[in-house]
């Protein structure tokens, strides 16, 4: 009986070491993945928009480069028209739409950044204070 407790309590503690891992790996992706999201520039036309659930409005946006483009803004979603020029520098959380039919030009941040990718040693230091309200 005192062995079996035993073997239970060191698969306990292993399981709990993997799903601690599990995390740590999640977070560290999801990390990196907005960090290369802020640093690659976009540039091109919206061709279509999307949503992978059906009856669900869109939430991704397709360019004539072919790339499908996520924002967490959902202004961005809300103010897009297909036709729209779509830009958006390299190392900048800002994302330009240039509307087809004024030519007028709104600008919108592009990632929620979480306060604790912000607090993050592995964050870009020179980013740690900017773009604020993409973090409210």
């Amino acid at each position: 009986m005192r062995i079996r407790n035993i073997l239970s309590l060191l698969l306990l503690i292993l399981i709990t070491s993997c799903i601690d891992m599990l995390d740590q790996l999640s977070y560290q992706k999801e990390r990196d993945r907005l960090i290369e999201n802020i640093r690659n520039p976009i540039n091109g036309v919206v061709i279509d928009t999307i949503s992978y659930r059906k009856n669900l409005r869109s939430t991704h946006l397709i360019i004539n480069t072919g790339d499908t483009i996520f924002p967490t803004n959902i202004d961005i979603m809300n103010n897009i028209i297909i036709g729209d020029s779509i830009y958006k520098l390299r190392d900048d959380n800002y994302i330009y739409l240039v509307n087809v039919n004024t030519n007028t030009t709104r600008k919108f941040w592009y990632k929620k950044i979480p306060m604790k990718y912000r607090k993050d040693s592995e964050f870009p230091e020179e980013w740690k204070d900017k773009w604020l309200e993409s973090s409210n």
